[in-house]
C-alpha cells in the first residue's frame, strides 16, 4: 500500500475514532451529566426557596421554577391555623376537627423534641412505620373525617380562606405563543408557551370528542432551555479537549512512527554504511517487507549498496593484484640486478684481460667461450624475467597430468640426485585444470629446493592427488625464525650459497595467480611443501 493510501487510511481511522468518541459522549455520558445537573439544580432551587421563605415569609422576592405548582406550607408552633403560600396566592387553613388538631399537635411535638437532623429522621421513620402511633392509622382517620364532607360548610373539618397575591408589575408571564397539533384519532393538542423572565413553561391541552363526552387532558411542563445544557457542555470541554488531544497525539505518534521511523532507520543505516571502513557482504540493513514507497526506496538502496559492495570488492582485489605486481616487479628488478652483476663483472674482466693481453688471457680462443658463457647466463636471466611477466599476463587453462609432469621434472634432477645418492619417489596420480607452464615452474622450484637442501643419502618423496601434491625432503628442517617468512623474497638459509631466496617466492606468486595455496611446514626430520590446487576456506 502506498504512502498516499496509508495517509488516507490513517486519516479516516482517526476521523472514525473521533466520531465514535463524540457519539459515545453524547449517547452515554451527556444524558447522565444532564440528569445529574438537573437534579442538583432542583435541589439548589428547593434549598434557596426554603431559605428565602424562612427569612421573608413570602414569595414576593423569590425566583421560583414553575411558580404555578410550587408552594410552601407553614405550621405555626401554636394554634389551629396552617398557611400554604405560593407565588400567586396564600391559603389559610383553619382546623376545626379535634382529631385533626391532635395530629397537628403531634407533628409540632415531633419537630420540637428533635435535637438534630439525624434524630428527626429517626422519629419520622418510626412514625411512618405504622402501628398505633404511626401514620398508617392517621390515614384511616383522615378517610373517616373527610368522607362525604363538604369543605365549604359551617361544620366542615377545616375552613379554607384564599388570598390572591397581586404582582407589582401586573404581569408575571409574557412572550406567549400557541400552536395546534393534529393528534391520532379524533384528538387535537393545543400547545401554549410562556416565560416569567427566568424560566419558560409549556402547557399542553389535549381535547377529544367521544360519543358521549368531551375529554380534556392538561399537562404543564417546564420548557428545556439552552442555558441548562450549556454548563454541562462547558464543564465537559476540558475532558473533551484532553481526550481529543490525547487521541490526536497517540494517532499522530503512531502514524509518524509508521512513516518517519523507517526513513530515520534508512538514513541511519546509510550513514553507518558510508562511515564503514569496508562493505559487509552479509549486510541487509536496507531490506524491508513494506510495500509502500519507503519499502521500494529501501530495496533500491539495498540493490545500490550491493552493486557498490561488488565494485568495492573488485577494486580492492585489483588493488591487491597491483600491489603484488608492483612488489614482484621490484623484487625481480632487484634480483635480476643482483644476478646480472656477477656475469657482467666476469665478462668485463675477461674482455679487458684479453684486450690488454694480460697473462693467461692472451689465449683468446680459450677465454672467448667463457665470455660467451657469461653472456648466455645474462640472456637466460633476462629471458626468465620476460617469461615471468608473459606468463602472469597470459594464463592458459588446460588439463595437466600431474604425475607425468612430476616424472619429467624428477628426470631433470636425476644427475644431481645421483651425485648426492638421493632417492626420489613419486606416489599417486591426479589431473588439474590449470596453466601447465606455471605449475611446472612451481613444482620445479619446490623440487629444486628439496634436492639442493637435502643431505646425501636421504629421500625426497612426491605424493600426488586430484586435490594437490606434496613434496617432502628428509634430513633437514627450516629454522624456526625463518619459517613464518619463508615465502617472502630474499628469505633464505643460504649458509652454503645454494640460492638467493627467490625460488619459493616465485612459486608462491604463481600459486596465487593460479588460485592455488602453497604451504611450507617442518615435519619430523624433514620439510614438507604442500600445494593445494584450490584455496582452503578458513572460517572466521
Amino acid at each position: 500500500m502506498g504512502l498516499r493510501k496509508k495517509t488516507f487510511l490513517y486519516s479516516v481511522t482517526l476521523a472514525v475514532i473521533m466520531i465514535a468518541f463524540v457519539i459515545g459522549y453524547f449517547v452515554f455520558m451527556l444524558p447522565s451529566l444532564y440528569v445529574d445537573y438537573v437534579m442538583n439544580s432542583n435541589l439548589k432551587s428547593a434549598t434557596e426557596i426554603q431559605k428565602g421563605y424562612m427569612q421573608e415569609r413570602s414569595y414576593d422576592n423569590l425566583t421560583v421554577k414553575n411558580p404555578s405548582s410550587v408552594f410552601t406550607m407553614e405550621i405555626p408552633n401554636a394554634g389551629n391555623e396552617v398557611y400554604i403560600a405560593g407565588k400567586f396566592f396564600k391559603l389559610t387553613i383553619i382546623v376545626q376537627d379535634e382529631e385533626l388538631q391532635e395530629f397537628l399537635d403531634r407533628a409540632r411535638t415531633m419537630t420540637v423534641k428533635a435535637d438534630s437532623l439525624e434524630e428527626l429522621e429517626d422519629m419520622a421513620g418510626s412514625w411512618t412505620a405504622g402501628g398505633e402511633e404511626g401514620i398508617g392509622e392517621w390515614q384511616e382517620k383522615f378517610k373517616d373525617i373527610f368522607a362525604g364532607q363538604k369543605l365549604i360548610s359551617d361544620d366542615a373539618p377545616i375552613d379554607i380562606r384564599l388570598e390572591q397575591k397581586e404582582q407589582h408589575d401586573g404581569q408575571v408571564y409574557y412572550g406567549e405563543y400557541a400552536k395546534v397539533h393534529a393528534a391520532s384519532g379524533d384528538s387535537i393538542v393545543y400547545e401554549a408557551g410562556v416565560s416569567d423572565g427566568n424560566y419558560s413553561y409549556t402547557t399542553y391541552v389535549a381535547m377529544g370528542q367521544t360519543q358521549d363526552a368531551l375529554i380534556i387532558t392538561v399537562m404543564p411542563t417546564m420548557t428545556p432551555q439552552m442555558e441548562e445544557i450549556t454548563p454541562i457542555v462547558m464543564g465537559s470541554l476540558p475532558m473533551i479537549i484532553a481526550v481529543i488531544f490525547l487521541l490526536v497525539l497517540v494517532s499522530s505518534g503512531f502514524f509518524s512512527g509508521k512513516i518517519v521511523n523507517p526513513i530515520i532507520r534508512l538514513a541511519s543505516r546509510a550513514e553507518s554504511a558510508g562511515m564503514a571502513e569496508r562493505f559487509d557482504p552479509d549486510e541487509d540493513a536496507f531490506l524491508t517487507d513494506s510495500k509502500d514507497e519507503i519499502g521500494i526506496l529501501g530495496r533500491n538502496l539495498h540493490e545500490l549498496y550491493g552493486k557498490l559492495r561488488e565494485n568495492y570488492e573488485e577494486l580492492e582485489h585489483k588493488n591487491r593484484l597491483l600491489e603484488e605486481e608492483n612488489e614482484r616487479q621490484e623484487v625481480f628488478l632487484r634480483a635480476s640486478s643482483h644476478q646480472l652483476k656477477t656475469p657482467i663483472a666476469a665478462a668485463l674482466l675477461l674482455v679487458e684481460g684479453m684486450m690488454n693481453e694480460v697473462g693467461k688471457y692472451k689465449d683468446t680462443k680459450t677465454y672467448l667461450p667463457e665470455v660467451k658463457k657469461q653472456l648466455l647466463s645474462m640472456r637466460k636471466i633476462v629471458e626468465d624475467i620476460l617469461y615471468l611477466n608473459y606468463r602472469a599476463e597470459n594464463i592458459q587453462q588446460e588439463k595437466v597430468a600431474v604425475e607425468a609432469l612430476a616424472q619429467e621434472l624428477a628426470g631433470d634432477y636425476a644427475v644431481q640426485a645421483e651425485d648426492k645418492r638421493l632417492r626420489i619417489t613419486i606416489a599417486g596420480s591426479g589431473t588439474v585444470d590449470t596453466d601447465r607452464e606455471m605449475l611446472k615452474k612451481i613444482v620445479d622450484n619446490l623440487l629444486s629446493n628439496a634436492v639442493s637442501y637435502t643431505p646425501e643419502e636421504q629421500q625426497v618423496t612426491i605424493k600426488i592427488s586430484n586435490a594437490g601434491l606434496c613434496i617432502t625432503n628428509y634430513g633437514v628442517t627450516i629454522e624456526d625464525k625463518l619459517l613464518p617468512n619463508v615465502l617472502e623474497p630474499f628469505v633464505s638459509s643460504d649458509g652454503g650459497g645454494k640460492g638467493k631466496g627467490l625460488g619459493l617466492y616465485v612459486a608462491a606468486y604463481y600459486s596465487r595467480l593460479m588460485g592455488c595455496e602453497l604451504k611450507i611446514d617442518n615435519i619430523e626430520n624433514g620439510v614438507q611443501a604442500a600445494l593445494f590446487f584450490e584455496k582452503r576456506r578458513v572460517e572466521k
